[in-house]
């Protein structure tokens, strides 16, 4: 069977490059309402074309939405290198203008040994001239990326032995314009996803300059703190000038910039002089590095300095510690052209252009850090990686169904993933506590998820009910780590302490029982609008509602609420008793309420209470068909033909 992909394909054959207004008003509006499952050999054809792609795959959120942005992404199996041959540089107004640079033709990445081997296409844009060559190199992964950072960061790795293309390309949102003339290398070509592949492909030589071609020296254009600039005069020469710059006072000057953007580890170790640490998991690690000076880092003596990324006459850079009373050191620039703020990791990737995974490991490298693990982290990350092949293996919907159907729905498997990911990170260095536990903040979880704070502390408690991670009471959290939280909640004037999480191994019998519970969650027609303690307290009863909300335990309904679920039950049964079934819509439209905020209100107290009625009047909720149309007496004035919403009526035995 042919092997298919999924993302987001327009449907539109253009001739020419997509003008702005079609971009706005066209493609950015539908690309995202058509997902395609598509063959290869198909998407070549498609692309070279005129049609335009999208690299990631979207999926609508728990909440029925769909935008092209990274909180949508949902997994990614395509990407494709840009080759521009241009360079950016500034002109005589200091203005920033692109210029033909050719560094590579379509015949050197042909001929290229990486390209042959892993790539599958290449097709001209519509921008491509024989004098001025412009194409894209198209790459599969042999399986798709649900890690949206793993999938930047392999992307990186590309750019990193294609350093000629475009960096943009790692963004897992942006758009693809389709072209011409296409070049087939070999559609059953496939990049594997795996990190170790970068580890095996050091030794291939990058692209080599074409002959017969310009050149531009850029070795004059970072000089400690861009004493040079390049200029462009008005016959479009690029020439070197130092003429109207002046020399910058040294205390303000990053001296170890140039050692930083070399990867020269011993001459920082010399200047740093760092102790030899021992840790014992990547979260440590990262808390450790963010920790280190950054003036010792990046060689100054004051807290205000010249930026390390852009070339000024007044200090616009600031060298601080973060004010949350974590100990992190920071860097900003206030400048209205060139802002940035990031710890030592972002400041490293963006003066050296590698991957995180890359700087991570430099700079451990730098602080002279060793990563130990002990026996207990060593069989927990073995229990983990087990974990992750049942939830992975093309038998689990099989054995699973309602589990994979639930699950599937709202994106919960991803989720999953990458949790997994992030305890494997920090693994407990205690061998006399060999629980696997974690405590990051709903902020934190919801940066590696990619979602909304909200969103990620629903999607959080829906694990923690269905029993996939456990919320420890402040009862079973270790002692360090609740006097840690406390600390926490103090300082940073929260309501509540940051939850700690614990993660524990599943065999066949917890997967049978998961799949009764899923079971019961979709015949309840609950949804994540149910997944509160209301929710859970009247659908499950309070010991579940405790267990799954311990900061809310013993929490009492109000009274507004408990009326509103009254007159919805009322409702329901009048509609019920009359003509033996009800929809939700019709329900919520005879519950007649007069303030603001109330139809929001109906509908989320609807999905509240519903198992809760269910249970209490016998009631049942089914799928509509023509033959339960047909069964019930349900004639088309009453259902439109095309109608088939979910029903509620007693329970048929």
């Amino acid at each position: 069977m042919t092997e298919r992909i999924k993302l987001m394909l327009h449907p539109k054959k253009y001739q020419t490059k997509p003008t702005v207004d079609d971009i706005r008003f066209n493609i950015n509006k539908e690309i995202i309402k058509n997902p395609v499952h598509i063959a290869i050999h198909e998407l070549a054809k498609a692309l070279s074309k005129g049609q335009t792609v999208v690299s990631g795959y979207f999926e609508k959120d728990g909440e029925g939405y769909i935008h092209r942005r990274e909180t949508h992404w949902k997994h990614q199996q395509f990407v494709a290198l840009d080759f521009d041959n241009e360079i950016e540089v500034k002109d005589a107004e200091g203005k920033k203008v692109k210029i033909k640079h050719i560094e590579a033709t379509i015949d050197d990445v042909l001929h290229n040994e990486f390209v042959k081997k892993y790539a599958a296409f290449v097709y001209e844009t519509f921008s491509n001239k024989p004098d001025h060559p412009k194409f894209r190199v198209v790459f599969i992964f042999d399986k798709p990326f649900y890690s949206l950072r793993d999938c930047k960061n392999t992307i990186i790795n590309l750019h990193d032995l294609f350093p000629m293309s475009d960096k943009a390309c790692k963004d897992g949102t942006r758009l693809f314009f389709g072209g011409n003339n296409l070049h087939v290398i070999n559609y059953n070509n496939r990049l594997p996803n795996e990190t170790t592949l970068w580890g095996d492909i050091k030794g291939i030589k990058p692209i080599c300059p074409p002959k017969g071609y310009a050149r531009i020296s850029l070795d004059n254009t970072s000089k400690l703190n861009n004493s040079n600039s390049i200029q462009i005069s008005n016959n479009n020469k690029v020439s070197n000038s130092n003429e109207s710059v002046s020399i910058l006072n040294n205390d303000k000057l990053a001296s170890n910039v140039q050692l930083i953007r070399q990867w020269d580890v011993q001459s920082l170790v010399s200047v740093i002089k760092p102790k030899p640490i021992i840790l014992y998991n990547y979260h440590d690690v990262y808390n450790y590095l963010k920790k280190q000076d950054l003036k010792l880092f990046l060689g100054v003596n004051s807290n205000s300095i010249y930026d390390i990324f852009h070339e000024e006459t007044v200090p616009s850079g600031s060298v601080f510690q973060s004010q949350s009373g974590n100990g992190h050191w920071l860097y900003r620039c206030h400048s209205t052209s060139s802002n940035f703020a990031g710890t030592i990791f972002q400041i490293t990737e963006k003066l050296t252009g590698n991957s995180f995974v890359d700087v991570r490991n430099f700079l451990m490298d730098v602080y002279r850090i060793t990563i130990q693990e002990n026996e207990t982290q060593k069989r927990l990350r073995e229990e983990i990686d087990s974990y992750k092949y049942v939830l992975q293996s093309e038998e689990f919907p099989d054995m699973f169904p309602n589990t994979y159907k639930l699950f599937k729905r709202y994106g919960f498997f991803e989720d999953l993933y990458i949790l997994l990911d992030l305890i494997k990170e920090n693994l407990p260095a205690d061998s006399d506590d060999p629980r696997l536990l974690f405590y990051h903040s709903i902020n934190t979880l919801a940066k590696r998820l990619m979602r909304s704070s909200t969103n990620t502390g629903i999607r959080m408690n829906f694990l923690t009910f269905f029993k996939m991670i456990y919320k420890l009471d402040e009862s079973e959290v270790p002692e360090k780590l609740l006097h840690m939280q406390l600390v926490n909640k103090k300082n940073n004037k929260h309501r509540y302490m940051n939850s700690t999480y614990e993660l524990k191994t599943y065999n066949y019998d917890f997967f049978f029982e998961l799949d009764g519970l899923c079971d019961e969650w979709l015949a309840k027609g609950l949804t994540t609008k149910s997944m509160n303690y209301e929710g859970i307290l009247r659908n499950f009863g309070r010991e579940e509602a405790d267990r799954v909300f311990p900061q809310d335990k013993g929490k009492e309904v109000s009274e507004l609420h408990e009326d509103i679920v009254s007159m919805i039950e009322r409702e329901t049964m009048k509609l019920v008793n009359k003509r033996g079934w009800a929809t939700e819509k019709e329900i919520l439209e005879n519950v007649k309420l007069y303030f603001k905020g109330q139809k929001r209100l109906k509908e989320s107290l609807m999905k509240r209470c519903i198992g809760e009625m269910l249970d209490k009047y016998d009631l049942e909720r089914i799928a509509t068909n023509k033959n339960v149309k047909k069964e019930m007496n349900i004639t088309d004035d009453v259902l439109p033909v095309a109608s088939f919403p979910k029903l509620i009526r007693k329970k048929v035995s």
